[in-house]
């Protein structure tokens, strides 16, 4: 019955007395798949080429007046905020989505005073307006109340301060009748009953919310900019840091594997149950001298939580965060229990690996060449998606300065309009205002390509990385004498991959491109079915299929992966390796389950206590946790961007260095796989795996001396 299930996946490999490692004589593979992204990244080109030209990135960050013209920017570089004529007209869900209906302007700075407009028509009155750009105050000839009723100047303002550069009152209550007495100067109002007092002052902190919703990712965004701006510095000592401690954790596991391994297994237990402890003793402090929750908050301090530091004062924060690194822990826990027979051997495994590495120095540096190219491939997808975001023309709308309509044939609200031809005339109660930029049709699919883009070329370049560090390693396993492994074992597997076989990395890493496009259009599907329906099965069939292609990538992953070493070796075309990788995997199945993807963990939990070393550290120093430290340190809106941004990039930096060791560990099991199949440890057919390898699987060759 084995037997018979072994055949299923082919025959095993044949011994071939002239096989020696990786062959010389091959030719080109997969050629139309590399000329199809040759193809692909001159469309992006284009792409990136429109982006350059009708974008403008300037309008994401400032806000724009009612003409559309962007605050802080040409002729208003001093006035970067915003000032909204009346905020009443802001107090609706529209908002968001349609603009808010009252004139705005570009201002130096946002009011320090109180002023409403009482019916008064002297000097002092005129030169506390704040009218557009194009009108003058001081000229007589108007008169002031002229002036405020067609939208030309505020009829009033409060004490503001700055919101994502938006003015925003600091307090409304103390203002509610002022204002009353000022629309009724204006506009003749009559009524100051409780009720119409009530209502103004829900209008007022409607529109807040509003405005408020409308600019805090803007405000975020420029606070996280701001950090960065001013600890660049920081954040490229942090990463340095990463990279020396990642740099010294490889070269260490190429001396003592076995301590590092059980030492990172230990510090990764350790650093677990100190997190557990050290976030339970915070939710507890917190519980104890706060009440505060997400559920207690108000909408708008809903809204304000959204700054970073908001949720270190949260004990729910602390509760969350208690419960993962508990569940982790318990985890890792059991795990480690279970295979603690297996544990042994996967030691001495990455041991082998790290010979290999050693004898290939090089391989510890070549990470960079990828590492690098997929920065400047990630850099270019944010330049194009943000060019994008912001290309397009001026869209200007109707909107009327009364809630009940314009009240005029000649202008509908919301129709579109033009600043040159509007004649305000013809409709004394509607304005010609900026609404929107409008985009190009073809935007849309500009960002979608931009996105498939970057998968592409992101998992091309990891294959291309793969494909290069095991044709070196296959060098290393397919010498008798360890010793006399070729000098530039490294260069020549680059050589190889880049002459002859760039269409096979382009063809795998287009397979999971694809797929990965697939799970992002099923998570943007089920965004808008979220705000669509409440329908559970709707819900559970999406989620099916969420989980279903993520389990199909990472399947995918791991074909390719062991396609690339199989086409590393033999030179053969994608799906020609990717069938005989398979079918020797699927002849050796307990194996790799027992061995290879016990390395794996481990070498997981080694790049893991590097990452949490790094990220607790940061936390405890920029917290201000670590006395003497804080003074030496730039001051940050958030104290946890420089923690995030530094755990997040020393998680890339050690994934660069730990995937050396994983290749190393994928390649030699492979290779060793192929060697019990086809060698047989006789004095004709020898093991080509060294004696230590040998030893840990219990193989040995006859009346051969080889060495390690």
């Amino acid at each position: 019955m084995e037997e018979e299930d072994d055949k299923k996946y082919g025959e095993a490999i044949k011994y071939d007395p002239e096989f020696a490692g990786p062959l010389k004589n091959r030719s080109c593979t997969d050629i139309i798949c590399l000329l199809l992204f040759l193809a692909f990244l001159v469309g992006w080109g284009v792409v990136t080429g429109f982006a350059v030209y009708g974008g403008d990135p300037e309008r994401l960050l400032y806000p724009t007046d009612s003409e559309g013209r962007v605050c802080g920017r040409g002729e208003f570089v001093n006035k970067t905020y915003l000032l909204f004529f009346d905020l009443t007209r802001c107090a609706s869900p529209k908002v968001i989505a349609t603009g808010c209906p009252t004139p705005q302007v570009c201002v130096s700075k946002c009011p320090s005073e109180n002023w409403f407009y009482t019916g008064g028509e002297t000097e002092a009155d005129r030169t506390k307006l704040i009218c557009r750009d194009n009108v003058n105050p001081m000229d007589t000839s108007k008169n002031v109340k002229d002036l405020v009723i067609n939208g030309h100047c505020a009829f009033y303002y409060v004490e503001s301060r700055s919101f994502g550069r938006r003015c925003i009152p600091r307090d409304i209550t103390s203002n509610v009748g002022t204002i009353i007495d000022a629309l009724e100067a204006t506009y003749s109002s009559s009524s100051t009953s409780p009720v119409y007092r009530l209502e103004i002052l829900k209008k007022m902190v409607d529109a807040m919310n509003y405005v408020i919703r409308f600019a805090r990712l803007q405000k975020v965004a420029e606070g996280v900019f701001q950090d960065v701006q001013r600890g660049w510095w920081v954040l490229l000592v942090g990463f340095g840091v990463a990279m020396v401690i990642s740099f010294l954790w490889i070269l260490l596991l190429r001396f003592i594997s076995a301590f590092m391994i059980w030492f990172s297994i230990v510090a990764f237990l350790l650093l677990s149950g100190f997190g557990a402890y050290y976030t339970l003793n915070k939710y507890l402090t917190l519980r104890g001298t706060s009440n505060a929750t997400f559920s207690d908050m108000s909408e708008m301090e809903q809204e304000f939580s959204l700054e970073f530091s908001r949720y270190a004062e949260l004990e729910t924060t602390w509760l969350v965060l208690f419960i993962i690194t508990l569940v982790i822990l318990v985890v890792c826990l059991f795990v480690l229990i279970f295979l603690r027979k297996r544990i042994a051997i996967a030691v001495a495994l990455i041991g082998q690996a790290s010979k290999a590495v050693g004898s290939i120095m090089s391989t510890l540096f070549f990470p960079l060449v990828p590492y690098i190219l997929q920065l400047i491939f990630l850099v270019l997808f944010c330049g194009v998606a943000v060019l994008l975001a912001s290309a397009g023309k001026a869209n200007y709308r109707i909107m009327c300065k009364s809630e009940a309509g314009c009240d005029c044939p000649a202008y509908k609200e919301n129709d579109t309009c033009s600043m040159e031809t509007f004649d305000a005339a013809l409709c004394p109660n509607a304005s010609c205002q900026f609404f929107d930029y409008v985009e190009d049709p073809k935007v849309p699919w500009f960002h979608a390509y931009n996105l498939f883009a970057l998968f592409w070329s992101m998992f091309f370049v990891s294959a291309f990385g793969e494909m290069v560090l095991a044709g070196a390693f296959a060098s290393w396993y397919w010498v008798f004498d360890k010793s006399k492994v070729p000098t530039f074992a490294l260069s020549m597997s680059l050589g190889r991959t880049l002459r002859y076989h760039t269409g096979t990395l382009a063809f795998g890493s287009l397979i999971i491109a694809i797929v990965r496009m697939i799970r992002v259009i099923l998570e943007y599907i089920d965004h808008k079915v979220k705000q669509k329906t409440d329908s559970k099965i709707i819900r559970a069939l999406l989620c099916c299929c969420r989980c279903c292609l993520w389990c199909l990538e990472k399947f995918l992953k791991f074909i390719n992966r062991n396609a690339y070493v199989y086409c590393a070796i033999y030179g053969k075309n994608f799906c020609v390796s990717a069938k005989n990788a398979f079918s020797l995997i699927m002849r050796n199945i307990v194996r790799v389950v027992v061995l290879d993807k016990v390395t794996d963990f481990l070498l997981f939990i080694g790049k893991m206590v590097v990452v949490g070393g790094i990220g607790v550290a940061s936390f405890f120093i920029f917290s201000g946790e670590v006395p003497g430290v804080g003074p030496h340190l730039p001051e940050m809106n958030y104290y946890l961007t420089p923690v995030i941004i530094i755990t997040i990039g020393t998680f890339f930096i050690a994934s660069a260095f730990f995937d050396v060791y994983a290749m190393a560990v994928d390649t030699l099991f492979l290779c060793f796989l192929e060697d019990c199949e086809r060698n047989d440890g006789s004095a004709e057919k020898p093991y080509f795996m060294s004696k230590d390898l040998m030893h840990i699987l219990n193989k040995k060759n006859k009346d051969v001396d080889k060495e390690d």
